[in-house]
């Protein structure tokens, strides 16, 4: 079956634009590569000017989420079988297109009413990218942008969707102890050589989007932007640490929406010819002790 090969893209919609700027540029080292007469910002990590998009709508959370395929016939090919199994699906306008700067796309919704957009041909940025917080750069190409944690009331469906009518592929699980009779299990997803592109958590959370992530190039990147955040008085969601299942050495802070961000350096990767799922019962192999919130 045609299935998804990167996230691209995802779209925020938020209520202070300026402080998600500010916190783009200077803490993540996100580039802004774009404004809309709508007030909406493109911010970069590489060579394509969309990656995250912030619209001034207010949600805090996520709006949509871009999801790439190989090729024109690979979109054809998705879109008829999303239609067989009673997904239906548009074709994109020629505004959407514009704006997300593709050649070709299709929309649905993901069980939860995520707008999905499917794509292929993404065109080039308009630059090279320069980091205005002096990160070396981003881990992206054909690992997309990052990886984002959704949560849901019906993992059942959530998880159907994403492994079944997208093609994504089980990475492992994460069984965590939330309290004495309480176990989460988390679900990791790849549909490329990083780790995981998307987790699913099962619990109906106050936001769709619990996290997203970006993997910096170097180690140092990250202790940069360690400091610059604590520099900056960034509240923290967790401290420093290292992940059981991707490796990820990484943190945790919170953005102007509410919603965390994990900056990173390091995830390993998968090769599918020889990867087999694994099962965790523990988050991280050291750190990421939470932070108490005020």
């Amino acid at each position: 079956m045609a299935r998804v090969t990167a996230l691209g893209y995802i779209g925020i919609g938020v209520s202070d634009m300026a402080a998600w700027e500010q916190f783009a540029n200077q803490i993540l080292g996100l580039a802004t590569a774009g404004k809309k007469d709508d007030g909406s910002v493109l911010f970069t990590m590489d060579n394509r000017d969309v990656r995250i998009v912030a619209h001034p709508s207010g949600e805090d959370d996520i709006v949509y989420a871009g999801w790439e395929v190989a090729d024109a016939s690979d979109l054809e090919a998705l879109s008829a079988d999303l239609g067989a199994s009673g997904i239906s699906t548009i074709a994109a306008t020629a505004q959407n297109l514009s704006d997300r700067q593709v050649d070709k796309m299709i929309v649905c919704a993901d069980p939860d009413g995520l707008r999905t957009e499917i794509y292929c041909d993404p065109q080039a940025g308009s630059g090279d990218f320069s980091s205005p917080a002096g990160i070396s750069g981003f881990v992206t190409g054909e690992q997309g942008f990052g990886h984002m944690v959704l949560s849901t009331a019906d993992p059942e469906a959530k998880l159907d969707f994403y492994q079944n009518k997208l093609g994504l592929l089980l990475s492992d699980h994460i069984h965590m102890q939330m309290g004495p009779d309480v176990t989460l299990t988390a679900t990791f997803f790849h549909c490329n050589p990083r780790h995981h592109t998307l987790a699913i958590l099962p619990a109906p959370l106050p936001k769709k989007l619990h996290h997203l992530m970006v993997q910096a190039s170097t180690l140092d990147d990250v202790g940069r932007a360690l400091d610059t955040a604590k520099g900056n008085n960034v509240p923290f969601a967790s401290e420093l640490g290292k992940h059981t299942n991707d490796h990820m050495v990484s943190f945790y802070v919170i953005t102007p929406s509410g919603f965390e961000v994990e900056f990173g350096w390091g995830g390993r990767e998968i090769d599918d010819s020889t990867w087999q799922a694994g099962e965790y019962d523990a988050i991280s192999l050291w750190g990421h002790h939470r932070v108490e919130g005020p």
